[in-house]
């Protein structure tokens, strides 16, 4: 009798887990409709003639394919904003990652004096800011407006990524810096041919972070950035969605397949690096957010 109750019972959970793996596989699929569906329009639009997006068209199916809305683009202004994003994504990163993992390796050290003070001076950061106002007179006395460092030296640090590398190269057993010690490494060796080749996975997730966040940077390149060539690709973007462009237009009209060229040419470097950091994405944030 409590044999066939425990095999009724092993029965009705596997029903259960069924039904929740229909659900989940279902839900799932709902959510990537939903994130894929905006960006195959993006796409499909930039790749359409102007008599095909007139009216405001939503277009889920080519009814035409041209590239001469990637060449007018090629032609524009807008090649500009694009290097100007390039050069501070790629210059803030390589900044970024040049501070952040020497100060995750000295912070995950147990022997470095007054530890436990410098990770709560880092972690407050993540609740508490200056604000807007201070943030800007300090750029202003910095003598740093209408540059590109002013988006690029605020942001060398990110709390968060500064943590996860933390976390990750405190797993790293002791054994292994012991060792290098006895083979006369000091610390910046012991990094260097120790712990960086180890810490590729959480190397590359944060180098993506970094990349995105300044590729994205916007509300600073309004406040600080004054010079038009100077403009980033995503304040060059917003004025073309929202109050269009002439320049990029025949006859002063801009259709929206010329701004989801633009969109489109905004998201590639993202789209081109994420491939190569992929595999060691999810490991490098898991192995990250483990708490010490």
């Amino acid at each position: 009798m409590q044999k066939q109750m425990i095999e009724k019972r092993g029965m009705k959970e596997s029903g259960w887990r069924t039904a929740y793996r229909i659900f989940n596989g279902i839900f799932l699929a709902l959510i990537c409709t939903i994130v894929v569906l905006p960006i195959w329009n993006i796409i499909i639009t930039s790749l359409a003639e102007d008599k095909d997006v007139m009216g405001g068209i939503y277009l889920m199916i080519p009814k035409s394919v041209t590239f001469k809305n990637y060449a007018r683009v090629l032609q524009s202004g807008y090649m500009k904003g694009f290097y100007n994003s390039l050069l501070v994504a790629a210059g803030g990163t390589a900044l970024a990652m040049v501070v952040t993992v020497p100060l995750g390796y000295a912070l995950a050290q147990k022997k470095l004096v007054f530890r436990k003070f410098f990770m709560r001076a880092v972690s407050i950061t993540l609740v508490f800011e200056a604000g807007i106002m201070p943030f800007y007179v300090l750029i202003r006395n910095l003598k740093l407006i209408d540059s590109y460092l002013s988006l690029i030296l605020p942001f060398a640090v990110s709390t968060f990524n500064l943590i996860i590398v933390k976390n990750y190269m405190s797993s790293i057993p002791e054994s292994l810096m012991e060792s290098a010690r006895l083979d006369g490494c000091n610390d910046i060796e012991a990094l260097v041919r120790i712990v960086l080749p180890i810490s590729v996975p959480i190397l590359a997730a944060v180098t993506l972070f970094y990349f995105v966040s300044f590729w994205n940077r916007y509300t600073e390149a309004v406040m600080f950035i004054n010079s038009s060539d100077k403009y980033t690709l995503q304040v060059m973007l917003r004025a073309l969605v929202f109050q269009g462009d002439g320049s990029l237009g025949e006859n002063n009209v801009v259709y929206d397949n010329t701004k989801m060229a633009v969109m489109v040419l905004g998201m590639l470097p993202v789209l081109v690096i994420y491939p190569f950091v992929q595999r060691y994405f999810v490991t490098g944030l898991m192995l990250g957010s483990v708490k010490e």
